[in-house]
């Protein structure tokens, strides 16, 4: 029985060592196993920069309403304004820095209405400092056309602004790398072409008023529209906010550059004091509502196609403003053969842009873009370690 129980009791103190011996050696796994297991972490996406994007998001048929209502009240804006400093002896019976403001602010009005119907959370709108250099380039635009359009006809004056056409074409290719292709070059070679013959078109008429200063202004007017029009294509193209929002931004910071403006070169006891007409009323009320209204339609122009098909529609409207300056102010502007030339090539050189290659010579065709890359080969232990063990 002794014997027994120290058997019983060596085999079972073999068991227990066995046991302790057993758990020893589980528990001794579990480090040893996290220990030779090397951490997965998760792989860190490439960080892209955001692709900045000119081009046209539409055609010339889906923008026909926008198309035709700046045509129209293109066309009536040169006419009113033409007609009040006209009818004023060369001299705006108001300030024309009260003009563009009266202008942007009827803008303003007119995009804040939109919103309030359309039910915008105008809350949550913060301001765009981006927006403030545009700005001020539409309002020395608009001051430089008001203060010199008494010395030239609206045609004149607006064939000489066609040469931002040539200033957006050289600043989609240096800057922003778009493809111009050497036809494009040529019509716009051909827009700078029709200005000396209008020149002599005035010379050969008796016209004096295309003076050297006129040349300069209408230069420097055609350089910052074109960096107005290629900012607001820009952020209208890529940047997160609104249509409707970047607008009223943009018409806020023109109408304090414009207020301020009036406040420095104004007396304010001529405005009290002034007067007008019925007929002068006239004029100014449909000079302000067409320049509000075609200047809302210019935002969805370039928005939808570009800058450049904004410069070429305004000189496809100055053949119909050539026929109305001729019918209703015969003194000022004729049309004679030398303008019609200095016309049909400018229209010749935006229709090149457009077509991109001569009548005589098959289009080119368009570049394909490149295959995508293919995908990288699957790694079976890679895939079977990342979707067992625990990711950090």
């Amino acid at each position: 029985m002794e014997v027994e129980s120290l058997g019983g009791m060596e085999a079972g103190n073999l068991n227990s060592l066995s046991t302790h011996t057993t758990t020893a050696t589980t528990t001794t796994t579990i480090p040893t196993t996290t220990a030779a297991t090397t951490p997965t972490t998760k792989p860190l996406r490439p960080i892209h920069p955001k692709r900045i994007s000119l081009e046209r998001t539409s055609n010339l048929r889906r923008t026909s309403g926008f198309i035709v209502a700046y045509l129209v009240m293109e066309t009536m804006k040169q006419m009113s304004n033409y007609g009040l400093s006209s009818s004023h002896g060369g001299k705006y019976p108001i300030p024309s820095t009260l003009l563009v403001l009266l202008t942007e602010f009827t803008k303003l009005v007119i995009v804040l209405l939109y919103a309030a119907v359309r039910g915008a959370s105008m809350s949550s709108w913060r301001p765009c400092a981006k927006l403030c250099a545009p700005a001020a380039c539409y309002f020395c635009t608009n001051l430089l056309y008001l203060l010199t359009l008494p010395s030239t006809s609206p045609p004149i004056w607006m064939v000489l602004i066609q040469t931002r056409t040539l200033y957006t074409a050289l600043a989609y290719l240096v800057v922003f790398g778009r493809e111009v292709r050497c036809v494009q070059m040529v019509g716009c070679l051909l827009v700078v072409g029709s200005l000396p013959v209008a020149r002599v078109s005035e010379l050969h008429a008796g016209h004096h008023s295309l003076t050297t200063e006129v040349i300069l202004a209408s230069q420097l007017s055609a350089i910052l529209s074109t960096i107005a029009s290629l900012v607001v294509e820009l952020l209208l193209k890529n940047d997160k906010r609104s249509v409707v929002e970047q607008q009223v931004w943009l018409y806020v910071w023109g109408s304090m550059l414009a207020g301020i403006s009036l406040s420095l070169h104004t007396d304010f006891s001529t405005l009290s004091n002034l007067h007008l007409q019925a007929w002068s009323l006239g004029y100014v009320v449909a000079a302000v509502g067409a320049s509000a209204l075609a200047g809302l339609c210019v935002p969805f122009i370039v928005r939808n196609l570009d800058t450049i098909a904004k410069d070429y529609l305004a000189a496809l409207n100055n053949t119909l403003l050539s026929v109305m300056t001729a019918m209703l102010f015969p003194l000022s502007f004729t049309l004679n053969h030398l303008y019609l030339l200095s016309l049909a090539i400018l229209l010749c050189g935006i229709w090149l842009y457009e077509k991109k290659h001569f009548p005589c010579c098959p289009a080119s065709p368009q570049p394909q873009p490149p295959p995508p890359a293919p995908p990288p080969p699957h790694n079976h232990h890679n895939h079977r370690s990342q979707e067992t063990e625990p990711l950090i």
